[in-house]
This record gives structure tokens, sequence and C-alpha cells, in this order.
């Protein structure tokens, strides 16, 4: 004979434990129906993955353009006084490049001659 605590002995489920058994089933395959319906959507997903990609470089040129902007504005802070003329080291190099530009020509019209 099985007494109640036997777990041999099977459970009967009531209607209402069967019908909350049924709504999950359904519950959990519209969920799957779902799920496999995006999967299928390739033209959404595409789309989607472009708008991230297109989110992204739009933050990555604004980034880009605020360091560009500070950049200038330590660089002038360094090549200015207060008055916002050029210091004598920013002349200094300023000459130096331009010696090094007119040795630069002068070698390549000397090599073309020749």
């Amino acid at each position: 004979m099985a007494t109640p605590d036997d777990p041999h002995e099977e459970h009967q489920p009531t209607v209402a434990e069967l019908e909350e058994q049924v709504e999950q089933t359904r519950a959990d395959l519209a969920d799957t129906v779902e799920a496999l319906a995006a999967k299928a959507d390739v033209t959404g997903r595409a789309k989607h993955k472009a708008e991230e990609v297109v989110q992204h470089a739009r933050t990555s040129a604004e980034v880009t353009a605020g360091q560009a902007a500070q950049a200038v504005a330590n660089a002038r802070d360094q090549l200015t006084d207060d008055r916002g003329k050029p210091t004598p080291a920013a002349l200094g190099g300023a000459g130096g490049l331009l010696v090094l530009g007119l040795v630069v020509v002068a070698v390549v019209v000397w090599r073309r001659r020749r």
C-alpha cells in the first residue's frame, strides 16, 4: 500500500494546474516564435547593425573633432605669447622647417638636372 509520502505514487494534476501548464507552454511558444522571427528578419537585423555602425562613427568623429580642437588650442597656447604673437621658439622652429624645405627643394632640383 502506498503512503502519502511515497515517491513512487504519481501526482494527478488538477484542472487548474493543467490550465496553468498550458498557458505557460503557450507563452514559451510565443517567445520562441518571436525569437525565430527576429532571427529570420535579415533586413531588419542589417538595418539595426547599420544604425549601430553609423552611430559609432558619429561618436568617434565627435570625439576626434574634440581632440583635434584641443590639440590646436594647446599648440596655439604653446606657440604664442599672451598677446597672440609667436614666441621665439615658434619662430625658430618655423625658420628651421623653412630652411629644411628649401634644402629638400634644392636637392630635388639638383638631382633632376644631373
